[in-house]
């Protein structure tokens, strides 16, 4: 099933940066009053204020209403960062960076991470029970110019079948593993998930 009107007929350009799709069609996968959708999510470091600090704000987080725990978070960069090694490894690092910078707050299992450049999606993922951040990372030089953000990991466009199956596919299983600590003390409140079904999530 394609994604609604509203989302398939957003104009994105190099300056916005895709942020009025990605904002369409998370707030579509993550309805209220459900979830909530953070847009420049503040860590601790952005807190601090300072030089640079916008950088340790996540583009998108997803949380629980009223919980603070993320279930989901997506960095959107511009398409001009597809071709360029250095670009691509700056868009992978923040988001292995992330992980980083969110993992005292992870309740579920397994938290989702994304780096969007332009449409094209590379998923990772970072398992709470070993901390091992996936794919794993390649060893970088300082003497000869590598690769460690392969071109070939941006390989699903999110407006295109395929990726919209997999993605829709990530969301589903991040709202099984919601479902899963209901009535349990992972999410405290109890009552904010006691009684929600899967169902009730879409």
């Amino acid at each position: 099933m394609p994604w609604p009107a509203h989302i398939v007929t957003k104009t994105e350009t190099i300056q916005n940066k895709f942020f009025g799709l990605y904002n369409s069609i998370l707030n579509e996968c993550f309805p209220s009053p459900h979830f909530m959708v953070t847009p420049q999510y503040t860590t601790a470091e952005a807190q601090t204020g300072g030089t640079g600090a916008i950088d340790f704000a996540i583009t998108y987080v997803i949380e629980l209403l009223g919980v603070d725990s993320p279930i989901f978070f997506i960095e959107i960069k511009p398409p001009t960062y597809l071709p360029s090694i250095a670009a691509r490894q700056y868009a992978e690092n923040q988001v292995r960076t992330r992980f980083k910078q969110l993992a005292h707050l992870v309740a579920i299992p397994k938290l989702y991470g994304v780096s969007a450049i332009g449409r094209q999606l590379s998923y990772y993922t970072y398992e709470r029970a070993s901390g091992t951040v996936e794919p794993i990372a390649l060893a970088d030089s300082i003497s000869s110019v590598v690769d460690t953000a392969p071109i070939g990991r941006w390989n699903t466009n999110i407006m295109q079948e395929e990726g919209h199956a997999k993605f829709l596919a990530v969301v589903e299983e991040i709202k099984q593993m919601v479902a899963s600590f209901e009535c349990c003390d992972v999410f405290c409140p109890c009552e904010l998930v006691c009684g929600i079904t899967i169902g009730q999530y879409h």
